[in-house]
């Protein structure tokens, strides 16, 4: 449960903090260093591995069709798709992205392109595990949640209702941790309504997804007996 949820601070675990500071002191390595700077060519076992800059050649690749020279930006796009790649490292993933796009805008087929994009359903699950990987590997959502959700419960310590507007509500993964925060008022929990608006779903069913969110969260609600109302509107 979420005990400290109407504490003014979260927190602090000062002495597990300093022993695994601790820990994490003997440990540290020092990080290798990126250089920046003009592609270089090295020898490995006797033959020449050329490192490509795929920022430098997105850049000239855009700017060339600011310019309106096709020729030139096509060339730039062969070598990126040369050096880019759906399952390379980070960077060649990006640049793989990047070149789609910089491709669709050349021929003209842009808006084609996003159309095609956003009439694939995302399954839930993928979403999901999505969202975890995202939440694992940055904190800023995590602790955005966290204040906001802090934030809510002090500014309604003592109503009877709190009416929340979410646009881009997606799988409503904030409230949760605010449904039972509350529950552990004193004097009982607040009635709470939540708006939740997303963009409507390809398909015969637009609302389906914002939908299915709002009765997940009415069946969290319930198992900590807090009043739940949800109005689902699927709109651009």
């Amino acid at each position: 449960m979420n005990s400290s949820f109407y504490n003014e601070s979260p927190a602090c675990h000062c002495e597990e903090s300093s022993d695994n500071e601790g820990k994490n002191k003997q440990h540290y390595r020092k990080p290798i260093e990126s250089k920046r700077g003009r592609p270089r060519v090295s020898k490995v076992s006797g033959t020449k591995k050329e490192v490509i800059d795929l920022r430098s050649l997105l850049t000239r690749c855009a700017q060339a069709m600011a310019d309106n020279n096709t020729a030139t930006a096509n060339e730039f796009l062969k070598q990126i798709r040369q050096y880019s790649s759906p399952y390379g490292n980070a960077t060649e993933r990006l640049a793989h992205c990047f070149a789609n796009a910089l491709e669709a805008r050349v021929a003209g087929t842009g808006s084609a392109l996003y159309t095609a994009l956003t009439s694939r359903r995302i399954p839930v699950a993928e979403s999901l595990k999505a969202y975890q990987t995202y939440v694992a590997a940055c904190p800023f959502k995590r602790m955005s949640n966290i204040f906001a959700n802090k934030s809510i419960g002090r500014l309604t310590r003592e109503a009877t209702r709190i009416h929340i507007n979410d646009f881009g509500i997606l799988c409503g993964f904030q409230w949760p941790c605010l449904i039972q925060g509350i529950s552990l008022r004193l004097g009982g929990s607040p009635l709470l309504r939540i708006i939740g608006i997303d963009f409507p779903l390809p398909g015969f069913r637009p609302a389906d997804g914002v939908e299915q969110t709002g009765r997940h969260l009415m069946n969290y609600c319930k198992k900590f007996n807090i009043p739940f109302e949800c109005n689902a509107i699927a709109k651009k």
